[in-house]
């Protein structure tokens, strides 16, 4: 068969392109260009990474938290005592009078009445049942500065407790909280310690709730005062009522010392840990990175592929301290170290849900190591466009300040578990094609 002029021109340029693609240099397939991309693992001890730790105390405070802690020498070491002021009794109530009708009455006889408190059992580890009891307390307290100490902190006033510890107060019931039977713990109160609650022309009485049971500790969610009442337009009747929490706080002892060594972040208030950075940009070593793409080695954003800041756990100290939930971690640049400790904080370099770290490493399971990834951190300082305006400051802190009472503890620089910055880089032997 004789070709047609179109078939033999195809013909000659398949032949073309072939021939192209069998001496493309830059083509991808075969192995003309002699590239060996190697990836390595470069672990830097402090010394060849940081520069100083710093840590700082007093962001938030309790009063910031959803959780009310009440204990009795928990762990041998803390104690904790919650305030409770009420809102105002409500001004009236529809009431059926003896005739079937449906009004608005506004003048009550109060019989008594029970405060409620809702314990958070997801926290609460306790099965077996526990004592608490409630005071009556005549003291003006502060809800954001009250401490063990003092019931008003602030910059023109600081004034103490009669009593440490939120005293003197006047012990009026006394509950036990089965955990097996529900969340909450009812304290029942009498006519008369109602109406020192109702009573606001003077200093507002408020209540104290105490833990009896010893080596005890409960986290309480909420409180409500549920009175009992008769109405006066059907004394027969027996009405509830709802007086909601107005402000709660509560004050513990002993308040933990910033660590003589080591990382901190967390707690209420929360504590923060500041690490000042000094990256290399040329390694000389360890040796398994120089057998395997010789040294000196040049960092590079480019070469750079991970970075992460290993940190070892350690048992919270003192241990009362140790969350009791997942500890949410979060990493951020120090913008303006010169402002410290209010310097402002820039954008995280985790995701929005921080870094959850299970509260057990920092107790029975301590010496866990906590990779905290910082990537974009270092491959800033290495880039020499942006190195001169890139912070070399971190700020290790808790997702949310102040989230609970608990915080942790790592190991800092000297320690057998000291920070550590974890590199993991790809290197080419360079490649000139002519």
């Amino acid at each position: 068969m004789r070709r047609t002029p179109a078939a033999a021109a195809l013909a000659v340029l398949a032949v073309s392109v072939l021939g192209c693609q069998e001496s493309d240099p830059t083509s991808v397939e075969g192995s003309l260009v002699p590239v060996a991309p190697q990836t390595v693992e470069v672990v830097l001890s402090w010394d060849a990474f940081g520069d100083s730790v710093q840590i700082l105390g007093g962001f938030g405070s309790v009063d910031d938290l959803v959780l009310d802690v009440v204990a009795l020498d928990f762990r041998g070491e803390l104690d904790a005592r919650a305030l409770v002021r009420f809102g105002n009794f409500p001004l009236g109530a529809s009431v059926t009078d003896p005739s079937g009708t449906t009004r608005t009455d506004t003048l009550f006889s109060f019989l008594g009445g029970r405060v409620v408190a809702r314990i958070d059992t997801f926290r609460t580890k306790i099965r077996e049942p526990l004592d608490l009891s409630l005071s009556v307390l005549r003291e003006d307290w502060h809800s954001p500065s009250a401490t063990w100490e003092v019931k008003v902190d602030t910059v023109l006033d600081r004034t103490p407790w009669d009593e440490p510890g939120a005293g003197p107060a006047t012990p009026v019931a006394s509950a036990r909280w089965d955990p097996a039977a529900g969340d909450s713990v009812v304290f029942a109160l009498d006519s008369a310690t109602v109406a020192l609650f109702a009573d606001t022309t003077g200093i507002r009485y408020s209540a104290r709730i105490d833990m009896l049971t010893p080596g005890a500790m409960v986290e309480i969610i909420g409180f409500d005062l549920r009175l009992d009442a008769r109405p006066s337009l059907n004394p027969d009747t027996v009405v509830v009522l709802n007086a909601p929490e107005d402000e709660t706080t509560f004050v513990f002892f002993p308040f933990p010392e910033p660590p003589p060594d080591g990382i901190r972040a967390g707690g209420a208030p929360a504590w923060r840990t500041i690490l000042a950075l000094d990256v290399p940009r040329v390694l000389n070593g360890p040796s398994s990175l120089c057998d395997q793409v010789g040294c000196p080695f040049e960092l590079t954003p480019e070469r750079l592929n991970h970075a992460s800041l290993v940190l070892t756990s350690r048992p919270s100290q003192p241990t009362a301290f140790q969350p009791t939930d997942s500890l949410l971690l979060d990493v951020r640049p120090v913008l303006v170290p010169e402002r410290l400790p209010k310097a402002p904080l820039g954008p995280s370099f985790l995701n929005v849900f921080g870094l959850a770290v299970d509260p057990d490493v920092f107790g029975e399971t301590a010496g866990v190591r906590i990779p905290i990834t910082v990537t974009e951190f270092v491959r800033a300082l290495l880039d020499p466009e942006s190195a001169d305006e890139a912070p070399s400051t971190l700020a290790l802190l808790s997702l949310l300040e102040p989230f609970t009472i608990g915080y942790g503890d790592f190991d800092g620089p000297g320690d057998p578990g000291e920070p550590r910055l974890r590199l993991i880089l790809t290197a080419s032997d360079p490649v000139e094609i002519r």
